[in-house]
């Protein structure tokens, strides 16, 4: 059964569950039969949605970001970092976000993920756990491996709408599917993303869509009480897209000093506060106005254990 509570995995520009967006009617695996979610490096595969002269955009775009989280009740992973953790046997669901910030409309998107031992690509991976293939999303589908390409994927059907926006600078694609953690005694594993948010053109992929691929290392929790990541608390962000200013309000919270980080996709820190939390109710305010538009992580730490959420700044 899927944990019902959310434990954010932060946003990752590089946490690698590979989003592949096309301008085709179905999946990335489904057409141009390859892996573009970087995971693997054998079977001709390439990393990204462009495999020749006629397919989307040459090389990664900046201004696409693509973030990860991982939601379940007892592990934090985090997408900003690159890194987290996963408790064995959990079954968790994966969120992919991807946010344009270019000035290219792009008002369709795809996406490829998939999750493999280790935390490199190799030329023939190892499958890490089990995408729960019940239950997907509408335009949505389970790839399994084939003679193309050695990882199972999750992947678009068919050309996705964005949950925000209708395609220009802001536009927000996002897309949740379950997956669960391999048995105990695995080790780390990697879940890879590619996204690619597509101009939607007539007669298809060209130039003018816009991709990026990112990956999460996940390290498995040997100690199950390392999964405790206060989960009674609530944390509220607004306005959220924040402009100059960004709201967090703590409801749930113990008594105690707390640590409070924001990293942007790159992983690089915007700002560390500690918090002397007093009260169930405690609000703070962050100064957003030089922060770059996108996707952030906001870290909540205390005495080992982690929660986090994802924010956007416009």
């Amino acid at each position: 059964m899927v944990m019902k509570k959310r434990i954010l995995l932060l946003p990752v520009i590089g946490l690698f569950a590979y989003v592949v967006l096309s301008s085709s009617a179905s999946g990335a695996g489904a057409t141009s039969g390859y892996n573009a979610t970087g995971s693997e490096t054998g079977l001709g595969n390439v990393t990204g949605c462009y495999a020749n002269s006629s397919c989307h955009a040459s090389a990664a775009t900046a201004g696409i970001t693509l973030s990860i989280e991982l939601d379940s009740a007892g592990v934090v992973a985090s997408s900003t970092a690159t890194s987290g953790h996963y408790k064995p046997g959990y079954t968790y669901s994966i969120k992919i976000i991807g946010t344009n910030t270019t000035t290219n409309t792009l008002p369709k998107f795809g996406f490829q993920v998939s999750a493999i031992t280790g935390s490199t690509a190799v030329t023939t991976p190892t499958n890490a756990g089990t995408f729960v293939t019940s239950s997907l999303p509408a335009g949505v589908q389970y790839t399994p491996a084939n003679t193309n390409f050695v990882c199972n994927v999750v992947e678009h059907s068919t050309r996705l709408n964005p949950s925000s926006g209708t395609g220009g600078t802001g536009t927000v694609y996002t897309e949740s599917f379950n997956w669960t953690a391999p048995a105990a005694g695995t080790g780390t594993v990697s879940i890879w993303a590619a996204l690619n948010a597509v101009n939607d053109a007539p007669n298809g992929a060209d130039a003018g869509d816009k991709w990026n691929t990112n990956k999460l290392v996940l390290t498995e929790l040997s100690d199950v009480s390392v999964a405790n990541v206060l989960s009674s608390i609530s944390i509220n962000a607004f306005p959220n897209p924040a402009t100059t200013n960004l709201n967090l309000q703590l409801t749930g919270a113990e008594e105690g000093n707390y640590s409070l980080q924001v990293f942007d996709l790159s992983g690089r820190t915007m700002t560390t506060e500690n918090l002397a939390v007093s009260g169930n109710h405690f609000v703070t305010t962050l100064n957003t106005a030089n922060w770059a538009p996108g996707m952030y992580s906001v870290v909540l730490s205390k005495d080992g254990n982690t929660k986090a959420i994802t924010v956007a700044k416009q």
